[in-house]
């Protein structure tokens, strides 16, 4: 009985040093830093998909002579491209046309809602 009693109170006492480690420094935990870090990285994936399917359309409307696509339905080639038609999170991109010669692309941002303050929005 002594024995588990002791190494009970070890136990204990290791968790508490554990815990006031963390409280005291004011340091992020690594899995925050690391979720920090994915969650850039899909921010950084959507920037990269949203610039490419732009380019892809403004080189499509140039090559044809034609005016931007009424929505990413209407423009089929986008995947004959291989593009991604969708955000770090999964979510599909939101394609609007501003004018014939503009259009925005939009992601709904981590939230996966649209109108929002983390949405991710693009004009060209």
């Amino acid at each position: 009985m002594k024995g588990k009693g002791a190494l009970a109170i070890l136990l204990l006492a290791l968790i508490i040093i554990f815990f006031s480690y963390f409280l005291r420094t004011e340091k992020k935990a690594p899995i925050e830093e690391d979720i920090q870090h994915f969650n850039q990285a899909r921010i950084e994936l959507t920037t990269v998909n949203l610039e490419s399917l732009s380019r892809a359309i403004i080189e499509w409307m140039a090559e044809s002579g034609r005016e931007a696509p009424e929505s990413l339905k209407e423009w089929q080639r986008a995947r004959s491209y291989g593009l991604n038609l969708t955000d770090g999170w999964g979510h599909e991109i939101k394609y609007e046309r501003v004018s014939d010669s503009t259009f925005s692309l939009c992601s709904a941002g981590p939230d996966g809602l649209f109108e929002t303050e983390d949405d991710i929005i693009k004009e060209y």
